[in-house]
């Protein structure tokens, strides 16, 4: 990204500090959930593996996790939303540089990636609000809702790396090794996502001997694809401490 204004830099940080805010919190609650589950119900873990949907069913576990998500979800979509405005803003002013078409491209992804992560913090907070046994319907409504939309998020915010580093303006936008190197790391996300939907589906039905084991790898996918999302927007952080340093310099 080119040089930001004094603003830009201040809201460059801040998304910077929410972003890996938001990690740490989330990878420790999604896997220590199941641990404090499993200490407190072990007459459940002895027959299956806890989801974090069960997990967080109990309430030792489930409030703190809620009142975590309740400041997580809006941090990261705040983070989200300034990393994709400031990308607009170079874009506008290197507009000139661009192929007919592409500031709009740009723009119209930026929006979708906005929106999408509005829609999976919100899917964040329902789902850890709303929790089993007594709100069963809004409790799956908010893991549908996040789990979809953040997965979109981070395709389409593929999209938008790969469209700022098309030529000529590889190297202009976005840094050239950072965007190769999401263009492999987004495969993490791809496939855990493939297997876990395929786990969603393959999990109710009667597999005989075979049960246990893909029931567990089902709850081991749900953690691993979780940790993948948020690996990827970790991933963005380069290109804003690049833009933070050109600010500097200027």
């Amino acid at each position: 990204m080119s040089p930001v204004s004094r603003l830009g830099a201040v809201a460059l940080v801040c998304s910077i500090v929410f972003t890996v805010f938001v990690a740490t919190v989330v990878n420790y609650l999604i896997y220590t959930s199941r641990w404090s589950f499993a200490l407190l119900r072990p007459d459940y873990v002895a027959r299956k593996p806890p989801t974090i949907s069960r997990a967080i069913s109990e309430p030792a576990v489930g409030e703190p996790f809620a009142n975590w998500m309740l400041i997580s979800a809006p941090l990261l979509f705040i983070a989200v939303a300034v990393l994709m405005t400031v990308l607009v803003r170079s874009a506008r002013r290197q507009a000139g540089a661009m192929p007919r078409g592409q500031l709009g491209w740009i723009v119209g992804l930026s929006g979708v990636v906005i929106l999408l992560q509005a829609l999976a913090s919100v899917g964040m907070v329902m789902l850890s609000q709303f929790r089993f046994p007594t709100h069963n319907a809004l409790h799956m409504a908010g893991s549908y809702l996040f789990f979809f939309s953040q997965a979109f998020a981070v395709f389409i915010g593929e999209m938008l790396s790969r469209s700022c580093d098309a030529p000529p303006l590889r190297g202009r936008l976005l840094g050239v090794a950072t965007c190769r190197f999401r263009r492999w790391l987004i495969l993490v996300p791809a496939a855990l996502g493939v297997a876990y939907l395929a786990l969603f589906i393959v999990k109710d039905l009667d597999t005989g001997p075979a049960a246990p084991l893909l029931y567990q790898t089902y709850v081991s996918v749900e953690l691993l694809l979780i940790s993948s999302f948020l690996l990827y927007f970790l991933a963005w952080i380069p290109e804003s401490v690049l833009a933070l340093g050109r600010y500097l310099r200027a």
